[in-house]
This record gives structure tokens, C-alpha cells and sequence, in this order.
């Protein structure tokens, strides 16, 4: 998978780019594989990478992770990569004394400095200061932004958070790459509106789509990507389409109207 995802995406899978701000937005549900991917290809490269797992436990990335021959475990113990259980600070939210010093709580009145200072204290953990052993710069990984907006976090304090992290990661020299997956719901305004404001800080948008002609057995979606301009890497803005199919290890990635399957 890793291989296939990399060539469209014109990724060198040995050197993940440098102040790269790479924003997904997963209109299909099923693309979340390529959270999975960048979370790989990141620790198979001993990126110093910071994780948020707002929608799933470590247990589940690790899971996926073995299957794409990743030990996420071991980059653990290693001090490579650090995961923030949000997930489980957003279910402390109703435990009671825990809620009171929960950072992600203090997001709904837009105090978003606790939350970033648990970012910059784990970037600090996995030693971003000491880039001489590491092989690149920070990565800082959030997945997904869409649990803080159906939790009632509104969509200026969201918006204003991600703004804050980009911040972050690029004050660091070299500077770090920050990746965002967004879910959204058909008909889910302020899902669509987080996604308008996002896709505009990012220098790579990837859009994950079901067909327009519908369900089809043998294709499973579409994506659809833009690259834009970035104070590292100079480029005109541009545009790329594919369609998809996923299995258990793999993904198959194939031009528009390539498939027999979908007429």
C-alpha cells in the first residue's frame, strides 16, 4: 500500500518532505487508510512523530500497523513516536474531578493553549530539540478533527486550534510537517465549513469520495488531490484524480474510468 500511495502522491517513501501541511478530508469513510499511511511511512523513516488519536485507541493503529509490517509498539518504547489518548481525555470529560484540568474541555471556550502545550511537551518527550538523532524533522498527526466538532467544540475554537499546532511544528528548525484527517458526514455544515477553512491552510488536500455513479463492488472510491505552493518547495498549484479499491493489505489505485466495473 505504502508503495502505490507514494508514487501518486509523488512522495519519496525514504524522505517525507519537509514543512509539508497535509490535510485529509474523509467524505466516504473509508479513507481512513491514509492516515495509516502517512503514520507508517513516517516511523519506517524514525521521524520523530507525535500522534492524537481523537477516534480510535493506540491498540487499533497498532493493529493496522502490523498488518503493513510496522511495529508502532516499538517505535513507542523507543521514544520515536508519542500518541495522545484523546480519545480517552474526551471520555474524562464526564468522569468527575477529571474534568475540570481535561485540556480538551478547555477548547470549548476557546483556550486552546492546554492542548498545545500537550503537543509541544510530547514533541519535547520524543527530543525535537536534539535533531542529531533523529532523520528529519517533527511530524505531528491528528486523526480526527470531526470528534471535537460532534462533541460541541465549535468550529472557529477547531479551526483556531489546528492554526496553533501549524504554528508549532513550523517554528522548529528544520521545520515539521503537520497531517489532519477531517471525516465528514453528508450533509454536516460544520464539518463541510471546518474543511473550507482547512484546505485552505494546506499545501496538500486530499479529498476521499465515494463514486458519483454510486456503489460498485469492484471500486470504492475516488480521490481527488491538490497540491499548493509552500515556502520549502516552490510549485504551481495542480491537481490529480484516481479512483480506488481497497483489500485487507493493499490498495489499488487506478484512473478515472480505467475499470471495467464502473462504466
Amino acid at each position: 500500500m505504502l508503495a502505490q500511495i507514494c508514487q501518486f502522491l509523488g512522495v519519496d517513501s525514504s524522505d517525507f518532505p519537509l514543512n509539508e501541511h497535509v490535510f485529509v478530508a474523509d467524505k466516504s469513510k473509508d479513507g481512513g487508510f491514509l492516515i495509516h499511511y502517512f503514520l507508517n511511512l513516517c516511523v519506517k523513516q524514525n521521524r520523530p512523530l507525535c500522534f492524537v488519536g481523537l477516534s480510535q485507541s493506540f491498540n487499533h493503529y497498532c493493529t493496522v500497523a502490523q498488518k503493513l509490517g510496522t511495529n508502532l509498539l516499538s517505535a513507542r518504547n523507543n521514544k520515536n513516536l508519542i500518541f495522545i489518548e484523546g480519545l480517552r481525555l474526551i471520555s474524562d470529560i464526564v468522569v468527575e474531578g477529571k474534568e475540570k484540568t481535561n485540556p480538551i474541555l478547555q477548547l470549548f471556550n476557546g483556550i486552546t493553549s492546554p492542548l498545545c502545550n500537550l503537543v509541544y511537551d510530547s514533541l519535547k518527550e520524543i527530543g525535537v530539540s536534539s535533531f542529531q538523532e533523529h532523520f528529519g524533522a517533527p511530524v505531528l498527526i491528528i486523526d480526527d478533527l470531526s470528534v471535537l466538532l460532534s462533541v460541541g467544540v465549535p468550529l472557529k475554537y477547531v479551526v483556531s486550534f489546528v492554526k496553533r499546532l501549524q504554528y508549532l511544528v513550523t517554528s522548529y528548525s528544520p521545520q515539521g510537517s503537520l497531517i489532519v484527517s477531517l471525516c465528514i458526514g453528508e450533509g454536516d455544515g460544520d464539518e463541510e465549513d471546518t474543511w473550507v477553512h482547512l484546505s485552505h491552510l494546506g499545501t496538500l488536500s486530499i479529498e476521499v469520495s465515494n463514486l458519483k455513479s454510486g456503489y460498485c463492488k469492484e471500486v470504492h472510491g475516488q480521490i481527488q488531490v491538490e497540491w499548493k505552493d509552500s515556502y520549502l518547495k516552490p510549485r504551481k498549484v495542480h491537481y490529480k484524480h484516481t479512483q480506488y479499491r481497497l483489500s485487507d493489505k493493499n490498495i489499488e489505485l487506478f484512473a478515472s474510468g480505467m475499470s471495467s466495473a464502473v462504466l
